[in-house]
């Protein structure tokens, strides 16, 4: 426990550094964007909280708007109980600024160290997990969230849920089970499109471990071990609890998709039925992964000759989603070594670390490309020659969900 208390230390040490000045102001300033006020949003709600409380005032309606009607501000129902929870104790406790602020720094912090843990379990190695937890946190991406798309911050819940995966699937225990299912519960109670991402992340975790056991197991054994049986078993009973547990945050959201996205035209402002063009204009783009944010004070300029071109993208903060060169050479120097000592040690038995090193690295392999595949736009225009995506088909399903570069934090990870 002593060495987690260090790791936690040194990611909040950490944050501070990398968000200088911002923890030494915390109650006078927020971090932003020259281009963005959608960061307004969440700091005039936690004032309108904190006065409603203040003054008696119904949380739901408020007189301020559309006066002297007032407004259903939760009309929508597209709302996470347990964020709300968080914001609305934040927002009676503190400032606007502080309320933001918290969730900035906080989720950062969480991010580095979730990451740590996913990584020092799978490597054995503290100085590779550090280095991967501050690689996670504090990509371009997760600072543009923060400056933007507050409750994007919560990124942490995605790397959480698929350690707890991990471990379920190493070892099916009361403990384990426990412990995906209440990551699971954080990953699917704050924001959506975190809701969205984590899922599919770990939907792929599910359909590669079942491709790896069949692909092992099935053809010489004809059927699962036990293990598998009661991992697959524990996965669906855990989502199905939470589903459950869920059902009054996704009732309404359920009931507004299927009325509202047939009845409604698609528009930014409905949140139930994006545009279709959307796709397009809010998908990762060839250099998007691989120049610098504009912000950056040395290659910045770089990255905003390319903004509002079809190599990089319109949005200064949505297609901010460098990879970092130095991570992308290092990942690609440990997949040859790695590939290198598996030739050197074939034949050690399925159960050796080689094998075990091996389905992990098939599946973060398997994750990325999933994760690209899935930032990408609707279809590749190939010579007048289609190649569609997944968010093609995923729009027929979730037309609610549009910006699919927001994937970028998968590849990331």
């Amino acid at each position: 426990m002593k060495k987690y208390v260090w790791i936690i230390v040194i990611f909040s040490l950490l944050t501070i550094v990398v968000t200088f000045p911002l923890s030494f102001k915390t109650t006078t300033h927020f971090p932003g964007f020259f281009s963005s006020d959608e960061n307004f949003a969440p700091l005039w709600d936690s004032w309108r909280i904190n006065h409603s409380f203040h003054n008696n005032i119904s949380f739901r309606y408020t007189p301020l708007i559309a006066y002297p009607f007032g407004w259903d501000l939760y009309n929508s129902g597209y709302w996470s109980y347990l964020w709300m929870v968080v914001f609305y104790f934040l927002s009676i406790l503190t400032t606007p600024a502080l309320t933001y602020n918290i969730q900035v720094l906080v989720n950062l912090s969480l991010s580095g160290i979730v990451t740590y843990m996913l990584v020092v379990y799978l490597t054995k190695k503290r100085l590779s997990a550090l280095l991967s937890g501050a690689i996670f946190a504090f990509c371009p991406y997760q600072f543009m969230r923060g400056w933007q798309h507050l409750s994007l911050t919560y990124s942490q819940w995605i790397p959480l849920c698929l350690l707890t995966m991990i471990l379920l699937r190493s070892q099916v225990t009361k403990r384990n089970f426990i412990l995906f299912l209440l990551s699971l519960l954080l990953l699917l109670s704050f924001d959506y499109s975190i809701m969205y991402l984590g899922g599919i992340t770990s939907a792929c975790f599910f359909i590669y471990g079942i491709i790896f056991q069949v692909k092992k197991r099935f053809l010489k054994e004809k059927s699962f071990l036990p293990e598998d049986k009661k991992f697959i078993k524990n996965i669906f009973i855990a989502v199905f609890f939470v589903m459950v547990v869920l059902t009054p945050q996704f009732f309404s959201v359920i009931k507004n998709r299927l009325k509202l996205s047939r009845l409604s035209s698609p528009s930014v402002f409905n949140p139930y039925r994006r545009s279709f063009d959307d796709l397009f204009s809010q998908s990762a783009k060839p250099l998007s992964y691989f120049l610098p944010a504009s912000v950056h004070p040395i290659f910045g300029k770089l990255a905003e000759d390319f903004i509002g071109t079809e190599w990089y993208g319109d949005s200064f903060t949505e297609h901010t989603l460098y990879l970092g060169w130095v991570p992308l050479v290092l990942a690609f120097v440990a997949f040859r070594r790695w590939r290198r000592m598996r030739k050197e040690k074939k034949g050690l038995g399925p159960d050796s670390p080689c094998d075990r090193d091996g389905f992990y690295i098939g599946f973060f392999v398997f994750l990325a490309a999933a994760a690209w595949l899935f930032s990408q736009p609707p279809w590749w225009d190939i010579f007048g020659f289609k190649i569609y995506m997944p968010s093609f088909f995923m729009y027929k399903i979730l037309p609610m969900f549009r910006a699919y570069c927001r994937f970028g934090i998968v590849v990331m990870l």
